[in-house]
This record gives C-alpha cells, structure tokens and sequence, in this order.
C-alpha cells in the first residue's frame, strides 16, 4: 500500500470530476455559440439571452442525467472510505 494506491484514487476521482463538470459546460459553450451566432444575424444586442439559455441548459442536464454523473464520485468515495483502514 504505497503511493500507488492513492495516485489510483486521484486518478479516479479527477476523471470523475472532468465528466461530471465537462459534459455541462461543452453543452453550455455549445448553446452559447449558437444562441451568439443567431443573435449576430439577427442584430440582437441583448446579453442575457445567451447566459439565461445556458443556465436553463445545464440545469437541464443535470435534472436529466445528473445522477449517471455523480455516481462515479459516488462509488470512489464509498471505496475510499471502505479502505481506509488498509491505508496506514
């Protein structure tokens, strides 16, 4: 039980993190794209269009599939905690 073992968890724990946070904001940069580029053609100048759609989007997201995204976050920190007696 050596550093490897807690550079495996890190590992773990980081890739969760990287899906559960990239998943809403590419949807988010994605809405965000759109929504500018059809406000460009059609003149618009209002800000809050594009930031109100986003925060819909990735509220959205998270009600949809939230909980297939914090599951692995889930699951790491039951494993960790169930080890950590192992740990010393």
């Amino acid at each position: 039980m050596g550093f490897e073992v807690y550079f495996d968890h890190l590992v773990i724990f980081m890739t969760a993190v990287a899906v559960v946070a990239g998943i809403p904001l590419l949807l988010a940069t994605v809405i965000g794209l759109v929504i500018s580029f059809l406000q460009a053609i059609t003149q618009i100048q209002d800000q809050t269009l594009a930031q109100t759609a986003k925060m819909v989007a990735i509220a959205l997201t998270f009600l949809a599939i939230g909980g297939a995204l914090v599951g692995p976050l889930y699951e790491g920190t039951i494993s960790v905690f169930t080890e950590f007696w192992t740990y010393r």
